[in-house]
C-alpha cells in the first residue's frame, strides 16, 4: 500500500527585505496576504469516519498511514448521544494535522424508519424540513468559522423502506429541500449519505435540485467510486462521489486501535486545494 508523504508543510510567508538600487536604499513592499483558504478541494484520496474519534486517535490514523481525509460528523438531531462533539479548537487541530474533511450532518431521518428524530411523511412539511436542515449547517459551518462558498456538507440518511412510496417520496421532498436551501448565497455543495441500494441514492438523481455528489455505503471491499451498486454509472460523474466501501471493522495504527468505516474519494472535501496527486485506487 503506497503511503501519503509526510514530509509537506505550509511554506511561511517570507517578510520582506531592504533592497539596494542606484546606490539608494528602498524598502520593498509589504507582502501580500496570503490567499483565503479555498472552502473546497477534491479528492481522490482515502480516508475514515467514526463516531468514537478522539485528537489522539486522529493523529496516530494520521501518521504514516494511507489516510488522507476523515469524515467528521458536525451535529443533527440523529447524531448519537455517545458520538464525539468536535470543537472548534479541536477541529483547527485537526486541520493543522493535513485532514480534509467529508462534513456530515445527521439530521432527521425517514418516517418509516424508528429513529426518535424523523422527517414528516407529508412532502410538503418533509421539503420544509430539508431546508431548515440546510440552514442549521450553514450556521454550523459558520460557527467552527469555515468559508461556507461552495463548502461542501453531507446530509447523513440512514437505512428505511424504500419500497414504501410514501416514505420514499418523502424523501425525495426532504433531500430536494435540503439541496434547494444548500444552494441559497453563499451556496454551498450539497451532498448525500446513505446505503446505495436501502438509502434510495439513485432516486435523487431526478428530483428539482439534485444533490451536487453523493456519499454510497457498498461494502463490496472495491474502493474505485464507480462502483456502487444500486446508483448507474451516468450518475454523479464529475468527482461527485465518495463510497464508503468497508463498514464498521477495527484497524490499528501506530499502536491505536479504533472501529471505523473506510472511505474512497472521487469528490469534494473540505477545504481546499485539491489533492489529485498519489492516486489510491478510488477514482
Amino acid at each position: 500500500m503506497r503511503l501519503r508523504p509526510r514530509s509537506f508543510r505550509p511554506r511561511a510567508w517570507l517578510a520582506a527585505q531592504a533592497a539596494l538600487l542606484a546606490g539608494l536604499i528602498s524598502v520593498a513592499p509589504l507582502p501580500a496576504a496570503p490567499p483565503a483558504q479555498a472552502s473546497f478541494g477534491n479528492s481522490i484520496h482515502m480516508g475514515w469516519d467514526a463516531c468514537a474519534a478522539s485528537i489522539a486517535k486522529a493523529q496516530a490514523f494520521w501518521n504514516n498511514t494511507p489516510y488522507w481525509n476523515m469524515g467528521i460528523y458536525i451535529g443533527g438531531s440523529a447524531y448519537g448521544t455517545g458520538c464525539k462533539r468536535w470543537t472548534n479548537a479541536e477541529v483547527g487541530q485537526l486541520r493543522a494535522m493535513g485532514y480534509q474533511f467529508l462534513p456530515l450532518w445527521v439530521g432527521p431521518q425517514a418516517p418509516c424508519t424508528g429513529y426518535g428524530s424523523r422527517f414528516s411523511s407529508n412532502t410538503s412539511t418533509a421539503y420544509t424540513q430539508g431546508r431548515n436542515e440546510a440552514l442549521a449547517v450553514y450556521n454550523k459551518m459558520v460557527s467552527l468559522g469555515w468559508n461556507t462558498a461552495n463548502a461542501p456538507a453531507i446530509y447523513d440518511l440512514e437505512n428505511f423502506d424504500t419500497t414504501n412510496s410514501s416514505c420514499m417520496n418523502a424523501a425525495k421532498s426532504f433531500i430536494n429541500g435540503w439541496v434547494y436551501q444548500m444552494h441559497v448565497a453563499p451556496a454551498q455543495k450539497a451532498g448525500v449519505y446513505g446505503s446505495a441500494c436501502a438509502s434510495g441514492l439513485s432516486q435523487y438523481a431526478t428530483i428539482a435540485n439534485v444533490p451536487d455528489f453523493i456519499d454510497g455505503a457498498d461494502w463490496d471491499g472495491i474502493k474505485s467510486v464507480r462502483n456502487m451498486a444500486c446508483v448507474s454509472s451516468g450518475y454523479w460523474t464529475g468527482r461527485q462521489r465518495h463510497k464508503q466501501y468497508q463498514g464498521d471493522h477495527n484497524e490499528t495504527w501506530n499502536g491505536v486501535t479504533m472501529n471505523i468505516d473506510s472511505d474512497c474519494s472521487n469528490g469534494p472535501v473540505y477545504p481546499g486545494p485539491d489533492a489529485l496527486t498519489s492516486p489510491q485506487g478510488c477514482e
